[in-house]
């Protein structure tokens, strides 16, 4: 570049035309090299999912995890109550937060079948 280090020079900082020209097509090939090696990159990593399968998985998950936490929430209400009426606490309530367990996780392998048949069938494009 044409600069002596000199801080009165005139033209201090400035770049020759062949500088310019050189400094160009490094940029250019650099960019080139970086797009063949993003292509490669893509092309190993195969195919991404695109966002709605994503949020579709998203949605699944969280109905799965939801179904869950509902049934054990119902099971412990409806126990609570029956506890209060019958004067039988806490009993009742152990009972039905393990039967509301036993119902979430029954509706969560249901769902999860579901979702597993459901992709087979996708996958085999029937």
């Amino acid at each position: 570049m044409a600069s002596s280090g000199e801080n009165d020079e005139p033209g201090r900082g400035e770049i020759s035309p062949e500088d310019r020209e050189a400094f160009k097509r490094r940029a250019s090939d650099l960019g080139t090299r970086l797009e063949k090696v993003r292509a490669e990159t893509r092309a190993k990593q195969g195919p991404t999912p695109d966002a709605k399968s994503r949020g579709t998985a998203l949605g699944q998950a969280m109905k799965i995890a939801i179904e869950l936490v509902v049934g054990i929430a119902v099971g412990g209400f409806i126990g609570k109550v029956l506890d209060d009426w019958l004067g039988t606490a806490p009993w009742l309530m152990i009972v039905f937060v393990l039967v509301g367990f036993a119902a979430g996780m029954t509706n969560t392998v249901r769902s999860a079948r579901r979702m597993q048949a459901d992709a087979l069938r996708n996958k085999d494009g029937r």
